[in-house]
């Protein structure tokens, strides 16, 4: 069983409900208890009124008091109602509110801490399913949380009053509310044990449901689904998911039915609207032992705390559902990241010598490496290319590379240091990279650009980057220029860029890095230009690079005759290294593949 489904115990839920309270309270403590005390005020004076009040304005109707008298207590009772109803809107607004922006600062937690999580959590399912569950939910449950343990608390002290008049009057009226919430707790848990078993076991198809419903209204999909038949294997997937969640309703709703039946039967029927009345009568009209206003005050009370009792075994459900959110949200604030933030032991060497000494890498999992033995040196201001089919490990390598992941056997150096022993941030800052799943950003250009809040000190290194990377004629169209906002995802008035342009905005972020980049990594730079842009941007890059070392990644060999050097990648390994001279003199798997190739490119 994974963590989002694992079964707590009573004492665990507990704890992480009160986690998870503690966690809202270190952001807005006021808020939290102004809650709680809100709640206390209107369940505990809703009590007084139904049971204390009621009662006594019947004494006093029954007993002659005077006009005035009855008018003074009638006001009094006005202005707790008001009171009640005041604190009972400051609750449904004003606390609404304010728990929003409570809500925010812990998302805000999550997306730091996501921000902070190493690459390789990604590629685990377990927890990075984990981690999109809790940020997810966790406006719900914090706001269940803290209004939940509210509700509970004042409901708790609302009972104590009522059962307050309970006991001065008729003990034995307590009796039927008390037994109504056993049978309620007992039925009201066995129904939601079958609802648990049957929301895991209908969860697995419903999600094949939402996927094959999801392609049919994203973007992405549109044309393929106009263009071809693919929408009837989905459709029949949506129908076959959809009977699968449908059976399963069928095997657990009935035991469901009944249960609930047996709970209104006994909780409300029998307990509430029988056996209270009836002994409220009895003792009224044969025994004669107690009053009028007793007989309200104590029917009210005894439906009072069956009430609150029911409210109870809610409020437990919901702990179990906040113990459930707490239990995953604690595992990812107790995550520690071995790469993200890790501070080394060496300052930065100013060699930019990469060297890779038996270097393999595997994923977690898996019973294979995905990169096997590799060694290799990278002289400064060399320029290097890494090619192979697809599925070849280039990408890996690059995430090796730029300490994304850390390597599972051997070592990668710079400057004759192991990576490892720099502080992850500042060996990073001497990389520029660009990969072939860069992101255009719902941001400015000039932003999306630099990667960062820019500053009018930015203007030129923008431009420049821009030209460098074959914008420039586009940027002329640009209504806004550099400060153009792109994508149309806020914005109406926004630009979304062809595939060829986005593209090169991606690779004008290496050329805004400037001198400090010492080091420039290329993951399929150029897959969405024509051949011509390719060939004449590879030329821009290497004309600009200077002293830097550049490493081109691609499938793509338009690049390799200006490169010193060429490594072939196949199943994890180097195949064929040498020039692209040596490499066709080879006569091997590079010749093959650039032969291949060479009608789409200009050499």
């Amino acid at each position: 069983m994974n963590k989002e489904e694992k079964k707590l115990t009573v004492g665990q839920i507990v704890s992480n409900a009160i986690f998870t309270i503690k966690y809202a309270a270190q952001y807005d403590k006021k808020l939290v208890l102004s809650v709680i005390a809100l709640f206390c005020m209107v369940n505990v004076g809703r009590a007084i009124y139904d049971t204390y009040l009621l009662k006594r304005i019947i004494e006093m109707l029954s007993d002659d008091s005077g006009i005035k008298e009855i008018l003074i207590f009638l006001a009094m009772a006005m202005v707790v109602i008001i009171a009640i109803e005041w604190c009972n809107q400051l609750i449904d607004h004003w606390a609404e509110a304010k728990v929003i922006k409570l809500c925010g600062r812990i998302q805000r937690d999550l997306i730091e801490k996501n921000s902070k999580m190493d690459l390789i959590c990604y590629d685990n399912p377990e927890y990075y399913d984990m981690y999109i569950s809790v940020a997810a939910s966790s406006n719900e449950m914090i706001d269940k949380a803290v209004f939940v343990t509210a509700n509970l608390i004042g409901g708790m002290l609302a009972m104590v009053a009522a059962a307050g008049v309970l006991v001065t009057i008729s003990p034995i009226i307590a009796i039927f509310p008390v037994a109504g919430f056993v049978v309620n707790l007992l039925t009201r848990y066995k129904i939601e044990s079958i609802h648990y078993t049957w929301y895991l076991e209908s969860k697995k198809h419903l999600r094949r449901a939402e996927y094959s419903k999801r392609v049919f209204y994203q973007p992405e999909f549109a044309k393929e689904c106009k263009m071809t038949n693919v929408r009837e294997p989905l459709r029949k997937q949506f129908d076959e998911a959809l009977d699968r969640a449908a059976d399963a309703g069928r095997k657990y709703a009935p035991p469901m039915t009944w249960l609930s039946l047996v709970n209104w039967i006994c909780v409300f029927t029998i307990f509430s609207f029988f056996c209270v009345p009836a002994t409220l009568g009895y003792l009224a009209l044969v025994l004669k032992s107690i009053a009028l206003g007793d007989v309200a005050a104590t029917n009210n009370a005894a439906n009072y705390i069956r009430r609150n009792l029911d409210m109870a075994n809610y409020c437990i459900i919901d702990l179990q559902q906040i113990g459930q959110f707490a239990e995953r949200f604690r595992i990812i604030l107790d995550y520690e990241t071995v790469i993200e933030g890790h501070q080394g032991s060496v300052a930065i060497s100013e060699d930019s010598t990469l060297e890779l000494d038996h270097m393999s890498f595997r994923y977690p999992g898996t019973d294979h490496n995905t990169l096997d033995d590799i060694s290799l040196t990278i002289k400064p201001g060399e320029k290097i290319a890494i090619v192979g089919e697809n599925g070849a490990g280039k990408t890996t390598f690059v995430k090796l590379l730029m300490r994304l992941y850390d390597v599972t056997d051997g070592a990668i150096t710079y400057g004759g240091h192991d990576i490892r022993e720099y502080t992850t941030d500042e060996y990073r800052d001497s990389i520029g990279a660009v990969f072939q799943d860069y992101q255009i950003y719902a941001a400015t250009l000039a932003e999306n650009v630099m990667m960062r809040k820019t500053t009018p000190e930015d203007e030129t290194i923008i431009k420049e980057a821009l030209a460098k990377a074959d914008f420039s004629k586009r940027l002329a169209t640009l209504p806004d220029g550099i400060e153009t906002v792109l994508t149309r995802e806020f914005s109406e008035d926004g630009v979304n860029l062809s595939g060829g342009e986005a593209q090169k905005v991606a690779i004008a972020r290496v050329f805004a890095g400037g001198n400090k980049k010492k080091i420039a990594i290329l993951d399929e730079p150029s897959s969405a230009l024509d051949p011509v842009s390719e060939y004449k941007l590879n030329e821009n890059l290497i004309a600009n690079a200077k002293d830097s070392t550049v490493i081109f990644i691609s499938h793509r060999l338009s690049t390799t005759r200006m490169a010193d050097r060429i490594y072939l990648f196949e199943h994890g390994k180097i195949k064929e290294q040498g020039t692209h001279d040596e490499l066709m003199a080879l006569n091997g798997e590079y010749r093959q593949m650039f032969d291949r190739q060479a009608k789409s490119y200009i050499v």
